[in-house]
């Protein structure tokens, strides 16, 4: 009897693919773009064809080279070492051990571990039955760790969060927003079918099959990032990851609190793949149909282009991120915002990394919807026309045009000559709007940069400066200026012992906005340490947390790094280095590719001609099968 229900259920589920099948004719030529991919998706999927699972960046390669680049341009090492009296930095070897962990937090990890390649630098050393026994030749245990203690660099464990947010795939679910409203707790895309989505996530994303069959896997709706943020479940999101801090502030043992830094470390690295996934258009914008676009014209070779173009593009090390040593300067220690919302959808002079992608780019499957435009239409009014529900800032549409016009195939253009998407026209005069390696390069050289910056500034509000301290050990009080930003600022001064036991002495509650004089500090003597830990909530609502060892002869605690203080002339401070990695040398610029002899370019009006604009790409040859990039 369940073997006939489960027959009937799938079915079911396979009968509109069957339909599919018979009733989808297959397109004339690849010019049908994006609404014939959609045609022929489900007769892959009916054929058993493979798919990537739905992602933006690719993780092993660019969203670990944005890892690196934000961690470099961030104060977060200078920081740590600054107030741990040198002991603790980014290649500080940490460990996670697994007796401390809940039974779900330690299949994530392996789950994590397993997609973790050893070139990857994210793969930790050790772990329950790693090690051989004492009897084992001694090279056999070159690279154990203590137990059954999983060890790896602080940024290891940053690195191997970033690959644990897709563990499983499925989990790429909350890293969307809704394109009508970016602020919703929910997104929603109707491109595709339900169906078809919730079929996509049994067989490519990790779902269970069964989510498929009784209809409640994912079906185009969901969680959005903005949901996920304030997730107290989820165990790598946010309010977790603050409490791992907390935890590896404030907790006895010196072992328990690196355990906790390493486990705060990998929600910091989930963040940071949620943050940097939406600098991603189709994310930005709620477009999963974006993830079946057609790769190449190989049946089944489907993912999203953009995340694939940047890839082969760039890699991990040749990221188009070009800073000098000024900007650099200016930038480190100091976040764009207060709050992690406000890091995606804008707060004060940010706008907002995921308002600024969703409203200045175009992903595969929001492009405007194909339409017949009349050759008199002057090429501002055929843009104008093309836009009206694009949902893109004024900034890229007012003054937006077709370029060259009228003609069989060229570029929508903002009005600073930004290639927003490219155009072809059939021979029925039906105009289709879609994305090309001209539009890839313009989004790349744009939106990898501010994945960077937003990321650095991430790692910097997490993990924040302290004020200047003035410690007076004569009459054993401490001195510092709290900022009229923070809210219910608590100062908790501890004792560590000279085996780092850690004892809370003093709780004292802070000002907001005035010089605050502590008293009564406890003495120490020899290796013991004071510790200092500042607890305060921003404006956003989330959590600061500042750690601090008083060395024993400290008379002042000064910012880390100092304030900025620009050049006169704004020039840099010095020339970059050639082998900088953080200093690159731009990309070189896009070359459009050549036009065909029998696709020379239309005329364009003597007033459009006579415009002081930038200089369009030229028209996109006629596309052919084959990968972007």
């Amino acid at each position: 009897m369940i073997h006939q229900r489960t027959r009937l259920a799938l079915a079911r589920l396979l009968a509109p693919l069957r339909r599919a099948e018979a009733t989808t004719a297959r397109p004339r030529s690849c010019r049908a773009g994006h609404l014939a991919r959609l045609l022929t998706l489900p007769l892959a999927l009916a054929a058993g064809l493979s798919a990537a699972p739905a992602r933006a960046w690719d993780p092993t390669t660019t969203h670990l080279g944005l890892v690196e680049v934000a961690a470099r341009q961030s104060a977060l090492h200078l920081r740590w070492m600054a107030a741990s009296e040198l002991t603790r930095g980014l290649f500080t070897p940490l460990r996670i051990d697994p007796a401390r962990l809940q039974p779900a937090e330690r299949r994530l990890i392996l789950q994590a571990i397993a997609r973790a390649s050893d070139a990857s630098g994210a793969r930790p050393l050790g772990g329950p039955g790693s090690c051989p026994g004492a009897a084992a030749p001694a090279i056999t245990q070159i690279y154990c760790v203590i137990g059954d203690t999983w060890q790896n660099s602080a940024l290891g464990w940053l690195e191997l969060g970033v690959l644990a947010e897709l563990a499983p795939s499925a989990r790429a679910v909350h890293h969307f927003l809704d394109r009508r409203d970016p602020s919703s707790p929910t997104w929603a895309d109707a491109e595709l079918p339900a169906w078809l989505l919730r079929l996509r996530q049994a067989r490519h994303n990790g779902a269970a099959l069964a989510t498929t069959i009784n209809r409640t896997g994912f079906s185009g709706h969901g969680p959005s990032a903005i949901s996920w943020l304030r997730d107290e479940v989820d165990l790598l999101a946010p309010p977790r990851t603050f409490a791992h801090l907390e935890r590896a502030a404030l907790a006895a043992e010196p072992e328990e609190r690196q355990h906790h830094l390493a486990m705060a470390l990998l929600g910091v690295g989930a963040l940071l793949h949620v943050v940097q996934d939406l600098t991603v258009p189709a994310h930005a914008r709620g477009d999963a149909s974006a993830f079946f676009a057609a790769l190449s014209g190989e049946a089944g070779d489907r993912g999203l282009p953009l995340q694939e173009y940047a890839r082969r593009l760039y890699g991990r090390r040749d990221l188009p991120i070009t800073t000098t040593v000024e900007q650099l300067a200016a930038a480190r220690g100091r976040p764009l915002a207060d709050g992690l919302l406000g890091h995606l959808l804008g707060a004060g002079e940010h706008e907002g990394a995921a308002r600024f992608t969703a409203r200045r780019f175009l992903s595969e499957s929001s492009v405007p919807a194909p339409l017949y435009l009349d050759d008199d239409l002057s090429a501002q009014e055929a843009a104008a026309r093309l836009l009206e529900r694009a949902a893109l800032d004024p900034i890229e549409t007012d003054g937006a045009r077709l370029a060259p016009w009228p003609a069989a195939r060229g570029y929508l253009l903002s009005s600073r000559g930004r290639p927003l998407a490219a155009f072809e026209r059939d021979e029925d005069g039906l105009l289709r709007a879609f994305l090309d390696e001209i539009v890839y390069r313009d989004q790349t050289q744009a939106l990898l940069p501010l994945a960077a910056q937003i990321s650095r500034s991430l790692l910097d509000r997490l993990w924040p400066g302290w004020p200047t301290i003035t410690i007076d050990r004569a009459q054993r009080t401490i001195e510092l200026e709290i900022s009229a930003d923070l809210t219910a600022p608590v100062l908790l001064v501890l004792t560590q012992d000279a085996d780092g036991r850690r004892t809370i002495a003093r709780n004292v509650a802070l000002t907001p906005g005035e010089r605050n004089r502590v008293r009564d500090l406890p003495q120490v003597d020899g290796a013991a340490r004071l510790i200092l830990v500042l607890r305060a909530s921003g404006a956003g609502g989330d959590p600061y947390l500042w750690e601090l060892v008083l060395s024993a002869d400290a008379t002042t605690v000064q910012q880390t790094p100092p304030p900025y203080v620009p050049k006169a002339g704004g020039e840099a401070l010095s020339e970059p280095d050639d082998d900088d990695d953080d200093l690159e040398a731009p990309p070189p610029t896009a070359q459009p590719p050549p036009l065909e002899e029998d696709d020379e370019p239309a005329e364009e009006d003597d007033e459009e001609q006579a415009e002081p604009e930038p200089e369009p790409p030229r028209a996109p040859a006629a596309r052919r099968p084959g990968r972007a990039g």
